[in-house]
């Protein structure tokens, strides 16, 4: 599958564009500027057996760069484009020692004036990486590869590889189970070099010529004023800006669907979003798997509420149960396993090395709790590590944070484990409160003794003014974890 096969049997409408509020690009000029691209990556003497590292945001120059590196059968590594980039493109983001090139789309002239897109030498910067090492990556072959780095990964550094045809067949999974259609006006303020923006959003609306808004770094303010703009009717976002949206828009507004991943939504905040913007969707993913399970817009709310809903048609899962003791109502929870026809390939290393994982291939450990309902309906309770054996039983962490959220005067919560109790692994719970609220930790914590079984109450309470979050919108619980610890060496220096 390509663009071109793409654009010729869907037939877009020469109508639809791609923009990010400063660039504008119909969709009938996008194959005229790949020619133009092919012009300067043959003057740079860069072929398609090169591997790249491109440097993406959301901007119009990085996602028809992307594209182009798509159809073109380019092998390359996605990476978040650095905050500060000088017009040196040798700077301090590590690119591995297998890409030979580093290239960084740039939105901007140096005096903040838009580029143009016929002068693709001007917006795209191209360096050699003077670390390369002559290792094939894929390039030139009958299906290249693309390369993303896995999130929230430990230990060695770890690298998924994934096909272009596989990817594309990911893609057309989501058209078809969230019904994206060529008139549909889509906003994207999620990044596309992660997973979600990529293979969710974008490469899917591109599938079938919908409009598209790319909006970096998604602030309430700049999403409110593009919204007014671009007119969506669709939007990808993650919980917490669905939350942020809720919040600070003093007015309902009818979209045809959300699409929401990341965090599980609180069920409170789903009912309360569908009755302001329309049909909310809730997709289940991997950096791996693409992908995996979204629920469609016909379901009824109550599902779309509770679960992911099916998984994608080339999709299997099950769960692995007997990780620990549980109680009765938390049989049939487990770790969910994943195969898919369209999954990734496995991984490298920064060296272009594959790394064998010692696990069944054929089922990828998501590293994450859920369960499956009769119906085959796939509910995701958190991560395997957001969960801890207290007084010989299982706790999820969603589990506390659900009841937690149900007390007046606290708007949202955390929990984290740090540390040992006399109940097993200690547990923390940073909590927000709602705006004019006076409640103490204290008092919170009091609380949780009529709403959580003791094993559960958390040994710690802290108030936060707000919660961190890393780029892919779910929330920083290192920076939480890091923020007790300091509390904790102030106290100390205060006693002394």
């Amino acid at each position: 599958m390509s663009l071109n096969q793409g654009t010729n049997s869907l037939k877009l409408p020469q109508k639809n564009v791609i923009t990010d509020g400063k660039l504008i690009c119909p969709y009938e000029e996008i194959l005229r500027v790949f020619e133009i691209l092919q012009k300067l990556f043959t003057k740079r003497s860069i072929g398609s057996e090169d591997c790249l590292a491109l440097e993406c945001d959301n901007s119009v120059p990085s996602a028809l760069s992307l594209l182009y590196l798509l159809e073109k059968g380019y092998s390359f590594l996605l990476l978040p484009k650095e905050e500060k980039i000088s017009q040196q493109p040798d700077s301090t983001q590590s690119v591995p020692r297998f890409c030979r090139y580093r290239i960084i789309a740039e939105s901007l002239t140096e005096d903040r004036s838009a580029v143009s897109l016929e002068h693709p030498e001007r917006f795209l910067h191209i360096a050699e990486n003077e670390q390369w090492i002559c290792k094939s990556q894929g390039g030139n072959n009958a299906d290249p590869k693309l390369y993303m780095r896995t999130s929230g990964s430990t230990g060695t550094p770890k690298i998924a590889v994934h096909s272009h045809t596989k990817l594309w067949e990911n893609a057309l999974k989501c058209v078809q189970r969230l019904g994206i259609k060529s008139d549909d006006r889509v906003a994207i303020p999620v990044p596309i070099y992660h997973m979600y923006g990529l293979g969710a959003a974008f490469l899917p609306s591109v599938l079938v010529g919908a409009s598209i808004d790319l909006q970096k770094g998604a602030n309430l303010l700049r999403y409110l004023q593009r919204e007014k703009e671009f007119n969506p009717n669709v939007a990808f976002m993650t919980p917490i800006f669905c939350e942020t949206l809720l919040k600070g828009r003093k007015s309902s507004r009818a979209y045809r669907l959300t699409v929401a991943a990341g965090d599980r939504i609180r069920e409170d905040t789903f009912a309360r979003y569908e009755s302001q913007f329309g049909p909310l969707v809730q997709l289940y993913g991997s950096t791996e798997m693409g992908a995996i399970a979204a629920a469609s817009p016909d379901e009824p709310q109550q599902v779309r509420a509770k679960t992911v809903g099916l998984p994608m048609s080339d999709v299997q899962l099950r769960v692995e149960e007997g990780q620990a003791e549980s109680t009765d109502e938390m049989k049939g929870v487990g770790e969910l396993l994943c195969n898919r026809e369209y999954g990734f390939d496995g991984y490298i290393d920064v060296e272009g090395n594959p790394i064998n994982q010692n696990q069944d291939i054929n089922w990828f450990r998501t590293k994450d709790l859920g369960q499956i309902g009769l119906d085959g309906r796939v509910e995701v309770l958190g991560r395997c590590d957001h969960s801890i054996n207290r007084d010989g039983l299982l706790v999820l962490f969603s589990d506390v944070k659900k009841a937690m959220e149900t007390i007046d005067g606290i708007e949202s919560v955390v929990v984290v484990s740090q540390g040992e109790s006399q109940r097993g692994k200690g547990l923390i719970a940073y909590c927000v409160l709602a705006k004019d609220t006076t409640i103490s930790e204290a008092d919170i914590r009091a609380s949780c003794f009529n709403i959580l079984p003791k094993r559960a109450i958390p040994d710690r309470v802290l108030l936060v003014k707000s919660l961190p979050i890393l780029p892919n919108g779910k929330v920083d619980r290192q920076k939480l974890i890091a923020m007790a610890e300091q509390a904790d060496v102030m106290n100390l220096v205060r006693r002394e």
